[in-house]
């Protein structure tokens, strides 16, 4: 609602009350509730009759979040559209507002845990349980960011709505992701963002690899990838690695049956890599001696060179 009316301000667009209950497909009881709703966080402001848009800072917005003035949800929900549009208008928050922003608003709270057990229970149909609420203590207690714990639970959630329960408890997967996300180091959603960029950049590198051998999606063993990635790094993109690649498959030097192995092309590109350094240095070697200084060199280290020598004194 505030997004409409902002832009509406903005753009000088006159717009009615139904327009804006057109647009965004609610009713007028949705509509008035809305309104009294950003008056609340201070998003508006009511002058008799009329309603003043305001623009709020990062600062202001946590000292609202600060005061419990927001429900959870809609504290996520704020804070990630109105960091997005500063971030559209060029306006990046200045470093008091995130500090601010980077405080301890989304560490966990006892009653925050509470809302999340709650939510894991009947949005990912999890049976309730001892063994369940030990899981729930052992989760909370690793993880302590609540957009951290709410990327948990819609991932939990995309796996049973495409895998189903299949008898087993579903907390069981929720479990090994804690405990991969704890082994990777993973505190915050920002270290979860920051590992999946790198990862989707590696499987980048993996699926051009896959190409060149003729191989199917994601049919690397784990021990492949990790020769992959040590080839990633030496290399400044998939599209380059794909070419060396290709250069080792129809270099003919492959005498094994079938097609090359991703062993052999890793001996390949090491012999190529040698082979590079090694005519580097020597084109690094410019200085040559002529004959002349070669003989006369010669002829001083030799006792003839020597007998000369006495000879002549």
């Amino acid at each position: 609602m505030w997004i409409n009316l902002y832009h509406a301000v903005v753009n000088g667009h006159s717009f009615t009350e139904s327009d804006i209950q057109q647009q965004m497909n609610i009713t007028q009881r949705s509509f008035k509730l809305a309104l009294n709703t950003l008056v609340k966080y201070g998003l508006l402001l009511k002058d008799n009759r009329e309603f003043i848009i305001i623009l709020p800072t990062m600062a202001d917005l946590q000292e609202k979040i600060n005061s419990n003035a927001f429900a959870y949800e809609q504290e996520r929900r704020f804070v990630t559209l109105l960091e997005t549009f500063h971030l559209k208008r060029g306006q990046a928050p200045s470093q008091v507002e995130v500090a601010a922003a980077n405080s301890d608003a989304n560490q966990l709270t006892p009653q925050v845990a509470d809302e999340f057990a709650t939510r894991f229970i009947t949005e990912c149909n999890f049976r309730p349980s001892r063994q369940l609420r030990d899981r729930f203590d052992d989760w909370f207690s690793q993880i302590q960011d609540q957009r951290l714990l709410e990327e948990l639970l819609e991932r939990t959630k995309h796996k049973i709505d495409m895998d189903g329960i299949k008898g087993g408890c579903p907390s069981r997967y929720t479990d090994k992701i804690v405990s991969q996300w704890v082994t990777q180091g993973i505190k915050s959603y920002e270290d979860l963002l920051r590992l999946d960029k790198e990862f989707q950049a590696r499987c980048q590198f993996h699926r051009a690899v896959e190409k060149e051998l003729g191989r199917g999606y994601n049919t690397l063993t784990p021990a492949e990838k990790e020769v992959i990635d040590k080839w990633a790094a030496q290399v400044e993109s998939p599209a380059q690695l794909a070419s060396l690649v290709r250069e080792a498959i129809l270099s003919g030097d492959y005498q094994g049956k079938g097609a090359p192995t991703l062993g052999f092309i890793d001996d390949w590109l090491e012999g190529k890599n040698r082979k590079t350094q090694g005519e580097t240095r020597k084109k690094g070697f410019t200085h040559e001696h002529k004959i002349s200084d070669l003989e006369k060199l010669v002829q001083r280290k030799t006792m003839k060179g020597l007998e000369d020598e006495v000879n002549e004194g």
